[in-house]
């Protein structure tokens, strides 16, 4: 194994260390598994730096493309304007009338809640009613 490929397995490890430590950083999971690629493919094959950056971009671009792809197919509400009522869990408790984040269909989303009187602590569940932009609108379970 020689030393660009050791890079490219340390690049992929923090990705993923990263990845896994905090719930802000979904989806380098993709760009953990093109390091982990490169490492293999320069392992075996010498490559220049400029076309290893590149398959590294494009490798993740390209998952991520089709992870995007495929999630539109699997939840087609989550590309339209109005979701229907679904539920979600509280990953970052969420003051009365503020913003947290809320875990829906296996993925962190931004949430502001809609109700100015209760606050929604971690691992509430919750009723998602609509989304603005990259923010869930959630409830309290119990309205």
């Amino acid at each position: 194994m020689t030393w660009i490929s050791l890079i490219w397995l340390v690049i992929a490890m923090l990705l993923l260390a990263m990845e896994f430590s905090s719930i802000s950083f979904d989806g380098l999971m993709l760009a953990a598994f093109a390091g982990l690629v490169l490492s293999v493919l320069t392992a075996l094959v010498s490559l220049p730096p400029l076309l290893q950056i590149s398959l590294f971009v494009g490798l993740t671009l390209l998952g991520a493309a089709g992870i995007s792809r495929w999630g539109a197919h699997r939840h087609p509400a989550i590309s339209g304007q109005h979701l229907q009522e679904d539920q979600a869990r509280v990953i970052k408790a969420i003051p009365a009338g503020g913003s947290g984040r809320v875990r829906w269909h296996g993925q962190s989303w931004a949430a502001i809640s809609l109700d100015p009187e209760i606050s929604l602590d971690r691992d509430a569940e919750v009723l998602v009613m609509g989304r603005d932009g990259t923010h869930l609108q959630v409830l309290p379970q119990s309205k």
